[in-house]
Parts: C-alpha cells; sequence; structure tokens
C-alpha cells in the first residue's frame, strides 16, 4: 500500500521541477506558469469535496481501482497538451482524481488494531512523502534525458499497473454507511460543527501544507534564476532531502502511539517555522536552503501523520469523510498560498515567499495552542 500510495501521489506534484522548462516552452511571463500547480491543487481540493465521501458509501477496492485508471487517462491528457491553457485544464483533472493517498489510509484503518494505528499510518504515509518528494527528482531527470512530457507517458503505465494491482490484492471492502451520497454530503457540515479536534487539525494542516507546497513551487523558480541557473535534473535533486522525513515516518508514527497526536503535531509546527527560517535568512546558501528544505518536508510529515491519527480516533465510521475534509483544507490551502506566490513572485521573488510561508507558520502556531499542554486540553 506504501509503494501504490507513492506511485500515486507523485503524479500531482511532478510539475514542480518542471515548471521553468514549462515555462520556456510555452514562452509564459515571470510566475505565469505557476497557475499550473494551483490548477492541480484547486482540482485535488474538489475531489476531496466532492468524490471523497463516495469512500463511506461505496465498495472501496472499486473506487481505488477506477481512480487509478482515471489518473492514468489525466496524465495521457497532460502529455498531449497542445497549449498551456489544455495543460492547465489537465493538471485540474489529474488533480481532481488524486485521492488514492487519502483513501487508502482509511481503507488500511479498517484492518488494523487502534493501538497500532500510528505506525500503521506512519508507515504507510512514508510511501506518500516519498512519492511527493521522489517525484521532483525523477522528473527533473526524465525531463532532462527525454522532456518535460516523458514523465507523464511513464505514469500512465505506471498507473495502470496500480489499477491492476488494486483489483488483484486489494480485499473487498463493503460500505460502512448506507446513506446517500447526498447524506453524506450534508453529513461534512454535521461533523465538522460536532469536532473541535476536527476543525483544528484540518486548519493547521492546511497551513503547514500552504507552507509546504508554496516554498517548493518556488524553490524550482529561484534555483533556475541567477546565481545558479540550475537545469531541470539538479532541481529535482533537491526532492532527496525528503530522505530523512521518509525515513523517519514510521518512527513518528510510534511517537504519535505513544506521545499522543497533539504533541507531535505541535512538534512538526515548529520543526517547519526553523525550516522556513533558515531558508529566509540563508536564501544564497545552496546547503541552507537543502537543510531548510528538510526540516519543513519533517515537519509537515509529522503533522498530516499525527493529524490523521488525530481525526481517525474521533468516528470510525466516517473516517473517509473526515479524512476527506482534512485533506480538502490542505490542498485548497496549498492552491490559495501557490495563486498568492504567482501573483506576487515578480514583485518580491524568493525573500517575499518565505516571509509569506513563516506568517502560515505563525497561525497554525497559534491554532495549536490547545496543544501547547496536552493534559490540560
Amino acid at each position: 500500500m506504501a509503494l501504490a500510495i507513492g506511485v500515486s501521489v507523485a503524479n500531482p506534484f511532478y510539475s514542480q521541477s518542471l515548471l521553468p522548462a514549462v515555462q520556456g516552452a510555452f514562452a509564459l511571463p515571470p510566475g505565469a506558469v505557476l497557475q499550473g500547480p494551483m490548477a492541480t491543487q484547486l482540482g485535488m481540493a474538489l475531489g476531496f469535496l466532492f468524490l471523497l465521501p463516495l469512500g463511506d458509501g461505496s465498495e472501496r477496492r472499486r473506487m481505488l481501482t477506477l481512480l487509478a485508471l482515471g489518473m492514468a487517462l489525466a496524465c495521457g491528457a497532460v502529455l498531449l497538451a497542445p497549449s498551456f491553457g489544455v495543460l492547465v485544464s489537465s493538471w485540474f483533472a489529474l488533480g481532481l482524481v488524486a485521492l488514492i493517498p487519502s483513501l487508502l489510509p482509511s481503507f488500511l484503518a479498517s484492518f488494523t488494531p487502534d493501538a497500532s494505528s500510528g505506525r500503521m499510518l506512519g508507515i504507510v504515509l512514508s510511501g506518500q512523502f516519498s512519492g511527493i518528494l521522489l517525484s521532483r527528482s525523477v522528473s527533473g531527470v526524465a525531463a532532462q534525458l527525454w522532456g518535460w512530457r516523458a514523465i507523464y507517458a511513464l505514469s500512465a503505465v505506471a498507473m495502470v499497473g496500480v489499477a491492476l494491482l488494486f483489483r488483484s490484492r486489494l480485499p473487498p471492502l463493503p460500505p460502512t454507511s448506507g446513506a446517500s451520497y447526498w447524506s453524506l454530503q450534508k453529513s461534512l457540515i454535521t461533523l465538522w460543527r460536532r469536532h473541535p479536534r476536527l476543525r483544528r487539525s484540518c486548519l493547521s494542516q492546511g497551513l503547514l501544507f500552504g507552507c509546504f507546497m508554496a516554498l517548493w513551487s518556488a524553490v524550482a523558480l529561484h534555483l533556475a534564476g541567477p546565481p545558479w541557473r540550475l537545469g531541470p535534473a539538479l532541481i529535482g535533486s533537491f526532492g532527496f532531502v525528503g530522505l530523512v522525513s521518509i525515513v523517519a515516518a514510521p518512527t513518528i508514527g510510534r511517537l504519535v502511539d505513544r506521545k499522543g497526536p497533539d504533541r507531535i503535531v505541535l512538534a512538526g509546527v515548529l520543526c517547519t517555522g526553523g525550516g522556513v527560517l533558515l531558508l529566509g535568512l540563508q536564501a544564497s546558501a545552496i546547503p541552507a536552503l537543502a537543510l531548510g528544505l528538510m526540516a519543513v518536508d519533517l515537519g509537515v510529515q509529522c503533522s498530516f501523520v499525527a493529524n490523521q491519527a488525530r481525526i481517525y480516533a474521533i468516528d470510525p465510521a466516517a473516517r473517509s469523510r473526515m479524512s476527506g475534509q482534512l485533506f480538502l483544507i490542505a490542498y485548497l490551502g496549498a492552491a490559495a498560498c501557490s495563486a498568492a506566490i504567482a501573483t506576487f513572485w515578480g514583485q518580491w521573488g524568493w525573500g517575499g515567499t518565505c516571509v509569506f510561508a513563516i506568517s502560515l507558520v505563525g497561525l497554525a502556531v497559534l491554532i495549536e495552542r490547545g496543544s501547547w499542554w496536552p493534559d490540560k486540553n
């Protein structure tokens, strides 16, 4: 499952190290290419809102298989896009069906004892962060060798393989709710109102993931400019800094089981803030950029594992819907942050991006104030 999540989650993130190449291929003005990540993240947010609730009301193995085939078709559309407008629309479609990483953990949670849920999430989400972070390296190398479109041809084939894997290896899992689709949609509002821990998890994760995506979208443009002027492969190689958070994921899961999710979420927020400060203060030093990105990745990984464990403990019958809300807010935050950067990048560049990112972390610290003293929470 970790492997399937890694292969699936990489698709919406291949574009990040390809942005300079796409900008040159379509002769776009500075910052306009950032509309691509914004469209992908908006598509993901809408998928979480309108499609993911079906995970509680339908047979999930079938749904996972159809989503994998949908991602294969969307990758084919990106591969053949004749203009930037069509490319943005194809990236939006790819985001819309990119629900496997949010549906598969709740699927696995149905078969896992509560005492081991944190460790399980750590292992599975290590695959998710592997896909997100290493996607930049893989797409950068592929672009350097065969052009920026090549990675989408490879991914279309890989997603057909994932669909076959789901169909042949996963057990069927009947619906956890017999409610109609619209009843499930209405229940999202009820869940949001009823559970303050759900609201806190969604809002803090939205801010942190927005910070994460803003920095990773902007760093490609930062490294492609002076004084470095790096190519796609070298820009993509920065994805390897995420190996620390990938290796640490199972340990993070065990800490969630032992210490509770609140403390681990707060630790993730503070780690992310430290990374952003380093990125802003040492913007011209490659080692400092690598260390800063490493800290941001590790912090967001901590918060994602702990926030999912926190919401899965609320109501086992509504895990897909609550997971959908967590990912919805996370990717709405990412889309909003990408749109903001596309607006001010030409004027403020990397420095403005880092100031923007640290303000997001500060808001997350305030939202998680109930985690400062967990025993009193």
